[in-house]
């Protein structure tokens, strides 16, 4: 992707701001945005910006080394809990009001959390990619043997995490036989309608000389937001290969997709039209792959993040589907 001359003035501008301030919750928003709408056209270099998929502990990154682990995960559990932020995210957007889900998860379930941030701008497929490898990375090096893995994404993360147990079953990845469970949190498996009613703009604008500068603004949304509006998870989706794959859950991993609407009614028209702002609730014609769905009302997309109604939700599944029983 070649970078546009307002990504390429970004990168200035941040090269000048200070470690300190990146470093805060204002700089993990901005880091979080300025990746969501550039993705791979802001290749800011280093740890001041980093692009890379990364582990994060206190704000900072961490080594996917045993002794960085260790150090990091002084209770390491042989359960991990990895959790995928959205689009414009970082990891720091788990972290709003009471105590996180992944602290809470700890006292429930004895299970260690596992906070990722990756460059939410990038293609789907490719931090998909990377996730395959980060995973194969953290169980080789955990300071206790990993027995269950369970990954929890939001949005544009749910996404995530479904494209790399694709990719992780085509590679044959050893640590999938540990995947046990998938959560996704308002994920538009099926596509997210704003950013196809952006696509269709674009088009019916054309390139005149009265909407040539719009058409151009609009024009520079990332991989990563492209993806979104088609909900493409594998790298053929997008690269215009005449079939696409046909893309089948790898066995033994169960699923829950959560979604939610700002109406209190289930199923009423104005929960569907709107859903939780964002996404729509998860629909019976979705690729739900024998998923189990749970809808929740009056709640928006970020909400989904940190509400008590939902952590309810999550938890008292794990713990059904950890006895065998159904949810």
């Amino acid at each position: 992707m070649t970078r546009s001359p307002v990504a390429a003035a970004l990168t200035v501008a941040v090269a000048q701001v200070p470690a300190t301030v990146l470093e805060s919750a204002v700089g993990h928003y901005a880091a979080g945005v300025a990746h969501g709408l550039f993705g791979a056209g802001l290749p800011v270099a280093g740890p001041r910006f980093a692009d890379g998929m990364t582990i994060r502990q206190r704000r900072r990154p961490v080594g996917v080394d045993r002794r960085s682990l260790a150090g990091a995960f002084p209770g390491a559990a042989g359960r991990l809990v990895v959790f995928l932020h959205g689009l414009t995210e970082t990891e720091r957007s788990w972290f709003r009001g009471k105590a996180d889900f992944g602290a809470r998860l700890t006292g429930d379930l004895g299970a260690s959390p596992l906070y990722v941030r990756y460059n939410s701008g990038r293609h789907i497929s490719e931090n998909g990619r990377d996730l395959v490898t980060l995973v194969s990375r953290l169980v080789a090096a955990w300071p206790v043997p990993v027995t269950d893995i369970v990954l929890i994404g939001h949005s544009m993360g749910g996404l995530v995490a479904r494209s790399a147990l694709y990719q992780a079953e085509e590679r044959r990845a050893p640590w999938l036989s540990r995947v046990t469970r998938l959560v996704c949190l308002g994920t538009p498996h099926s596509g997210a309608p704003l950013e196809r009613h952006v696509a269709r703009l674009v088009s019916l604008l054309g390139n005149s000389a009265w909407t040539a500068p719009l058409t151009r603004v609009l024009a520079l949304r990332s991989d990563g937001i492209r993806d979104l509006g088609d909900g493409w998870i594998h790298r053929e989706q997008w690269a215009g290969a005449e079939a696409g794959p046909e893309l089948r859950a790898p066995p033994g991993v169960r699923r829950l997709f959560v979604s939610a609407t700002l109406s209190h009614t289930e199923g009423s028209r104005w929960g569907r039209l709107i859903g939780d702002l964002l996404v729509t609730p998860v629909a019976a014609a979705e690729p739900t792959e024998s998923a189990d769905v749970a809808w929740l009302g009056g709640l928006n997309h970020f909400a989904l993040q940190h509400a008590d109604a939902v952590y309810d939700t999550v938890l008292g599944w794990l713990r059904a589907d950890a006895k065998g029983s159904a949810p």
